[in-house]
């Protein structure tokens, strides 16, 4: 458990808190540099809990605080853990690596005057022992969560088109020559697009989780044939609910299929959480050398602060659990996925006053990127 209250030192707290942004700067600058997932993780994700821990950690070695180890009593480095596989691409050795990198940047700044004593540093090394043993923890449950959430919320969402394909067969095969065969064979093929962009988007998903991206089969091709693709689709499911712009071709190198599911995902969205009473507006422009897709809806809008976590695998925001909407986070994955495959991004700009809009912004040509 490491020294006691009365073994330990007083000097290495006051130097760690002295020194506390320092040792977060160059822990995140040694960070980026050695662990790929970490490179383009912002800021804020990466910093995560670690300054609640470096304070518990000068607590931990100051004679005049009962906590015997940064950890005790606390569950900031499981939180660290779950939140790790939550919100980042971090796989359990990057999780154990930066933890490491932690340990050797702590003990370079605090001893660069002059020593910590055998009991500070058996209390920090105690300290960051557990701390990596509980986070490691943290990951592990919430990774075992996450594949029980995906095998359950599969099995019972490819069960509905599944099913109605089914039926529609079944009624299909009892009256071969009915004048209703063409409409129940268009709900059959309906069903098992729905059942395949579901998989799809679980293996965008899953895939984008182990730091890679969707594959690309490029061809030249007008993008504004791939989204109206897209949107017809979505009629087909929803009803005439969609205004498509597009006063010109937009002709590029594109993954026509790819970027139509992207297109499917973000109207589904949009019909999920938009005024039902107000139609949806699909915008294909060009400019610079870059295409644009823009979908817009009117009604409900994300605050700035939740918007982070939208383009994260398996993460849903409050508004959309309590208000029932079924989902498990994967189609605004499967966008941004799509649109960092093409060399692009995916953006969101939502006001109470303007409605939601989401943007893919791609440049027209993405051969350059199609090994990455």
């Amino acid at each position: 458990m490491g020294a006691t209250a009365q073994g330990k030192g007083s000097g290495g707290g006051a130097r760690l808190l002295a020194n506390k942004e320092r040792i977060l700067a160059l822990w995140e600058e040694r960070l980026r540099q050695e662990v790929s997932a970490a490179a383009g993780e912002s800021h804020a994700l990466l910093i995560d809990t670690l300054p609640v821990l470096l304070r518990q950690l000068a607590e931990a070695v100051s004679s005049q605080h009962p906590r015997r180890t940064a950890t005790e009593g606390s569950t900031i480095a499981e939180e660290h853990g779950s939140e790790r596989v939550r919100v980042t691409h971090f796989r359990l050795n990057d999780l154990i690596t930066e933890y490491m990198l932690l340990r050797e940047v702590l003990f370079a700044v605090l001893e660069e005057s002059e020593p910590l004593s055998a009991a500070e540093r058996n209390t920090l090394n105690a300290s960051l022992d557990q701390a990596i043993a509980e986070a490691c923890t943290g990951y592990v449950l919430v990774n075992e969560g996450l594949r029980e959430q995906v095998f359950a919320t599969l099995t019972h969402d490819l069960r509905g088109p599944l099913s109605a394909a089914k039926v529609n067969a079944g009624l299909i095969l009892r009256q071969p020559s009915g004048e209703q065969v063409p409409r129940w064979a268009a709900r059959v093929a309906d069903s098992i697009d729905r059942a395949d962009r579901l998989v799809q988007n679980l293996l965008d998903a899953m895939h984008m989780r182990m730091g890679g991206r969707p594959a690309l089969s490029l061809e030249a091709c007008d993008l504004v044939d791939a989204v109206r693709q897209g949107v017809e689709n979505q009629q087909a499911e929803h009803g005439e609910r969609f205004v498509l712009v597009a006063p010109e071709p937009v002709w590029g190198c594109f993954a026509p299929e790819l970027l139509r599911r992207a297109v499917e995902n973000l109207v589904s969205n949009a019909v999920k959480y938009g005024a039902s009473s107000r139609p949806i507006t699909i915008t294909v422009r060009q400019g610079h050398g870059r295409a644009f897709i823009l979908v817009h809806n009117h009604g409900s809008y994300i605050p700035a602060a939740q918007q982070a976590r939208l383009f994260q695998a398996f993460q849903r925001l409050p508004g959309a659990e309590a208000g029932g909407k079924r989902g498990w986070g994967l189609g605004l994955a499967q966008v941004r996925g799509a649109a960092e495959a093409h060399g692009g991004s995916i953006s969101v700009d939502s006001l109470p006053e303007r409605g939601t809009t989401f943007t893919i912004d791609i440049p027209k040509d993405a051969p350059p990127l199609k090994d990455i």
